[in-house]
């Protein structure tokens, strides 16, 4: 027996001479790292954008205008058939797609050329021969335009504004 106990104080010494072998855990805290905080992601917001509603035209329509003319005192009378005009300083303001006719209501029965100084018709059309004959003239763009009576260069010229 003898022979075991010596073998058991010799393991004993032997583990206290070497107690670095063994596999130790550290004692202390640890010391934290640094994480990065996270960073917000910044989401854009969608706002939806609104479809506009289609607004209708309202639906013009053409009138007719008539310009009485004669001799004496040239275009003296505007009337409209199908609503009011306002006529004033031998100027007509219409829109486009409007129609002017001219009257001659010359009691002389001399003859009136209706001319435009844009060179709008042909003058050979606008040829009022005796009294109640008449021209029509439709003016689709819009301007200003003046008539006048050929040979009678002293009555007044009658200005047309066309609104779009």
């Amino acid at each position: 027996m003898n022979y075991i106990k010596l073998i058991s104080i010799f393991i004993l010494t032997v583990s206290l001479l070497f107690p670095g072998c063994v596999e130790e855990k550290p004692t202390g805290t640890p010391v934290p790292t640094a994480t990065p905080a996270p960073t917000a992601t910044i989401m854009p917001t969608v706002v939806p954008t609104p479809i506009p509603t289609p607004v209708p035209t309202p639906i013009r329509d053409a009138k007719q205008y008539i310009s009485y003319v004669d001799d004496l005192y040239g275009f003296y009378k505007v009337i409209t058939l199908n609503g009011s005009t306002f006529y004033s300083n031998y100027t007509l303001t219409i829109n486009a797609g409007d129609t002017v006719r001219w009257d001659s209501a010359t009691k002389n029965n001399y003859s009136l050329i209706i001319v435009s100084k844009e060179g709008l018709w042909d003058n050979s059309s606008s040829r009022l021969r005796y009294e109640r004959s008449r021209f029509a003239y439709t003016f689709d763009k819009p301007g200003e335009f003046e008539v006048y009576v050929d040979k009678f260069p002293k009555l007044k010229p009658q200005k047309i504004v066309v609104n779009p």
